[in-house]
């Protein structure tokens, strides 16, 4: 008994020392949080301003302007009241905090762009602030490897247990399963050894990665400070003869196809409707339409013949037929 304890105990201690190894090989990894106020906060709106938040055109963007060599970790996570968290991690405390902070800037902008229609806002209630540091992580680790190691300690003194313990009067242990029992103990020392080998690897590799992107973003900012190279003056283009200029009348208009719905038609449409006394709740839903409609118009503002039908039931009675 006292043996099979001990056994379990060294491989206790093997696992904590697998984590701890695993802990200190593991990169700085920080976490940055802002809040963003989104009104109206109905059901269908938050959640559109969450994915533009986490949509690859914020994070472009953000790339673009800090000069970053990859595109950076965003997320974004709706609460109560439409308010909206988002948050950037990096391997950095300063780095965290201005990718949050110039997503956040970023994401008020394309709101105010995209749902301009529908009348949605987005407004800073807490800036950028570095929330916590999310590796490496000691406690998940040394609890991942520790009840590894209790596992595999409780699997071989189970082993050991029946070699060990001979009831009186009964036949003595047949030596090949004591040799037996020795092989599978090697094989789980063997596997145990290989699975922090293996851990030590992955620490490293994650350092390496690390380490690089450090060299990138070192890379990119001397770039960005180095002094322009001055562009060449073009060479003056002779002047051409002038010509009288011609009467023309008013630009026309684009064609339309014929028996086609044109944004322009349904946006008049709505502000008339909404004067006659359409209920609030109407009125934010034609403007809710509109906005998504605006993807599927073409340069001129016609939608397609295909959507007929769900412009009748949205906008219905239509004042002229289709």
């Amino acid at each position: 008994m006292k043996r099979r304890a001990v056994v379990v105990l060294l491989v206790v201690l093997a696992g904590l020392a697998v984590g701890a190894i695993w802990t200190l090989l593991q990169p700085d990894r920080y976490r940055a949080d802002a809040r963003v106020l989104v009104r109206p906060a109905s059901a269908r709106i938050v959640p559109a301003v969450e994915a533009l938040a986490e949509s690859s055109l914020v994070e472009a963007n953000v790339a673009q302007t800090l000069r970053l060599s990859s595109s950076p970790d965003i997320s974004a996570k709706g609460g109560d009241g439409g308010v909206l968290t988002v948050s950037a991690k990096a391997g950095s405390r300063e780095r965290a905090r201005q990718i949050d902070g110039e997503a956040v800037v970023i994401l008020t902008q394309k709101v105010a762009q995209r749902f301009r229609a529908a009348g949605v806002s987005a407004t800073v209630l807490d800036p950028a602030h570095v929330a916590e540091q999310t590796s490496p992580t000691p406690g998940r680790n040394l609890l991942i490897t520790g009840l590894a190691g209790l596992l595999i300690g409780l699997a071989v003194a189970a082993a050991l247990s029946p070699g060990r313990s001979v009831a009186p009067g009964t036949a003595p242990v047949d030596p090949h399963v004591e040799q037996r029992l020795h092989a599978r103990i090697d094989q789980v020392a063997q596997r145990e050894r290989a699975l922090a080998q293996r851990a030590g690897q992955l620490a490293a590799r994650e350092e390496d990665l690390a380490r690089r992107e450090q060299d990138l973003e070192r890379q990119a900012a001397a770039v960005a400070a180095a002094p322009a190279a001055p562009e060449p003056e073009p060479e003056p283009e002779p002047e051409p003869e002038l010509e009288p200029p011609l009467e023309r009348g008013p630009p026309a208009a684009p064609p339309r196809p014929a028996g086609r719905w044109t944004l322009r038609e349904l946006e008049a449409l709505t502000r008339e409707r909404s004067s006659a006394g359409a209920s609030p709740e109407q009125q934010e839903e034609w403007s809710t339409y509109l906005f998504f409609l605006r993807e599927h118009a073409d340069a001129t503002g016609s939608l397609p013949a295909g959507l007929d039908q769900l412009i009748g039931d949205v906008f219905g009675p239509l004042p002229r037929g289709n």
